[in-house]
């Protein structure tokens, strides 16, 4: 129980950043009705995550940093695959599809290849996705024209975002950086939030997907609303009481 309200109180303290760059101490001890000591404590818990940092009198926001897409590719793998396959089950030939540039979403494109399908029309913020893509059978690929992110092998920003907001699609499949106590799915930062935000709500069904190492983590930018997605493909069930909060969000699990 103790555990539980300090989660909540770290999420509280970060969506408060997520609206202004700064806090202070004496703020967020009213807000929650805690001693200033406790919010310290709770501010140095969040500062050795990397999720803001500290300075005096209170916390100023704080991006944490992703690991490198080479690497993330080694993470879960067996769990991003049966996302993929289910994700590609869904599909139907000459659909119009929306990807960013997750390692999930490079699987699934991987799934795609060894499926029937046909006649798709992919766009995508990934350049691999766009390379991988081109390659299934009668397929029209469109790379989603933005700033280059050089860890993401991806385009991104503002142009990224107009380009988005021009597209129309069947399905969107986007991934999850992480899926918190709350229920709440979020990225890393706040320009990867926007850019999977856009990609959800331009489809008619916008599909979230998070493996199972991505339950319980603890990441500042929210993604999207939960009243825009069709549903959160996972690997399997979240634990308690991730899976009891996703659905009090209205986040509909599907697993593959």
């Amino acid at each position: 129980m103790t555990r539980d309200i300090a989660a909540r109180r770290h999420r509280i303290i970060l969506d408060s950043l997520e609206r202004q760059e700064s806090i202070s101490v004496e703020e967020l001890a009213l807000s929650l009705d805690v001693s200033r000591e406790t919010i310290r404590r709770d501010l140095k818990a969040l500062s050795a995550e990397g999720l803001l940092a500290v300075v005096h009198g209170g916390a100023i926001r704080a991006e944490r940093s992703e690991a490198s897409f080479a690497s993330r590719r080694t993470v879960n793998r067996t769990g991003k695959d049966l996302i993929a396959t289910l994700a590609a089950s869904m599909l139907g030939d000459g659909m119009t599809i929306l990807l960013d540039s997750g390692t999930t979403t490079e699987a699934v494109v991987r799934a795609l290849a060894r499926s029937d399908r046909k006649r798709l029309v992919v766009h995508t913020t990934s350049l691999e996705n766009a390379r991988l893509a081109s390659r299934l059978p009668g397929a029209r690929v469109f790379l989603i024209g933005g700033e280059f992110d050089p860890n993401e092998d991806a385009t991104s920003g503002t142009e990224a975002l107009r380009a988005i907001g021009r597209l129309s699609a069947d399905v969107s499949f986007v991934s999850v950086g992480g899926v918190d106590t709350e229920g709440r799915l979020t990225d890393y930062t706040r320009a990867g939030a926007a850019i999977r935000s856009a990609l959800l709500n331009a489809a008619e069904q916008g599909f979230l997907m998070a493996d199972s190492s991505k339950f319980g983590l603890v990441l500042p930018s929210r993604i999207g609303g939960d009243e825009t997605c069709a549903g959160l493909l996972v690997d399997r069930l979240p634990p308690e009481p991730i899976a009891a909060n996703l659905t009090r969000n209205g986040v509909r699990l599907l697993v593959s």
